[in-house]
């Protein structure tokens, strides 16, 4: 199935940034939550005019709870809201840019009774979320990563599910495309979840396919002809070519470049960094007045420094593009 694209992704987060942002409050009223009075009124977090405040206050109001093992309670909606609040408050910032996003899930469970969860237990508990975030926090490796939105839902069996969203960066810099976020709008709408783009197979193929195609579109009047003379081609050799900021494959090279296992699908940020690359590398070697006319590439392994290595190697056919009208021949 088809990822969700990136823009759609951008729009709604621009839009729950915007309903964030517009909901600030400077002032230093807060609201109150009695678990006491809970058959009285319902909780309703909209009439909460500084959320800071309200946040501190309530996971003070926890941690005393459970040090004197007081009996307050909560109802499971009331407790998952503010277990998700009180995550977003200390570990969320969603004023960040980014490229992507992942969706990461950790359970739990709670006891629950008529409904009711105590507030020494939701104390105990958020204990074990928070220090599992920071953990999770600390095992991830991605560039520019922040946690975007930290939701929670409890069941009335007192099953807990925690869902991280995290944004992150996976491309800070482009090659052929404008920027970061025009190669991934490109890549994402060529790009099929659900099918195995190996290097030395499919995705080599889809590249290949792709390269020719984008540079292969008219530039002419319908009623222009053009055809190609060829005048040399050139040769791309992995380790030629590196990437001084750093790229996902062997020895930063900007060429698919991997060690000793060669059959893995290739990921999203893969595929698409290799997109962007080929296509700078290629269009870069043009002479005047010459253009790309057919790009090949080919996976080769074989030992070096000692260990197999395979890799693309990528040739490209440059020449000479003259114009005919329909007429003329």
């Amino acid at each position: 199935m088809k990822k969700l694209s990136f823009f759609a992704i951008y729009a709604m987060a621009a839009l729950a940034m915007t309903i964030a942002f517009g909901s600030c409050k400077k002032e230093n009223q807060n609201a109150t939550f009695n678990p006491q009075n809970q058959s009285a009124q319902t909780f309703d977090p909209s009439h909460i005019t500084d959320m800071n405040a309200y946040l501190k206050g309530f996971k003070k109001k926890m941690q005393t709870s459970a040090e004197r093992k007081d009996e307050k309670t909560l109802s499971i909606e009331e407790a998952a809201w503010h277990l998700s609040s009180l995550a977003n408050y200390d570990f969320a910032n969603a004023n960040v840019q980014f490229t992507d996003l992942r969706y990461d899930t950790l359970y739990y469970n709670i006891n629950v009774s008529n409904g009711q969860v105590s507030l020494t237990d939701l104390n105990d508990v958020y204990r074990r979320v928070a220090s599992d975030i920071n953990d999770f926090y600390q095992s991830l490796n991605l560039e520019n990563a922040h946690f975007h939105f930290i939701g929670a839902s409890i069941s009335n069996g007192g099953e807990i599910v925690v869902t991280l969203v995290t944004s992150y960066t996976w491309l800070d810099h482009a090659w052929y495309f404008i920027d970061p976020f025009t190669a991934f709008l490109v890549c994402d709408s060529l790009y099929i979840e659900d099918s195995c783009y190996q290097a030395n197979g499919f995705g080599m193929w889809e590249l290949e396919r792709i390269l020719n195609a984008f540079e292969g579109r008219p530039t002419e009047p319908d009623s222009t002809r053009i055809y190609y003379t060829r005048t040399r081609s050139k040769s791309f050799y992995f380790d030629d070519y590196i990437d001084t900021y750093g790229s996902p494959f062997y020895h930063n090279s900007r060429l698919f470049a991997t060690k000793g296992y060669f059959y893995g699908c290739m990921s999203l940020e893969e595929f698409c960094y290799c997109l962007d690359s080929y296509l700078e590398l290629g269009t870069s070697e043009c002479r005047m007045d010459e253009k790309t006319i057919l790009w090949t590439l080919k996976f080769i392994s074989g030992v070096m420094k000692e260990q197999m290595v395979g890799h693309h190697y990528m040739t490209v056919d440059y020449g000479i593009a003259t114009c005919i009208q329909q007429n003329d021949y």
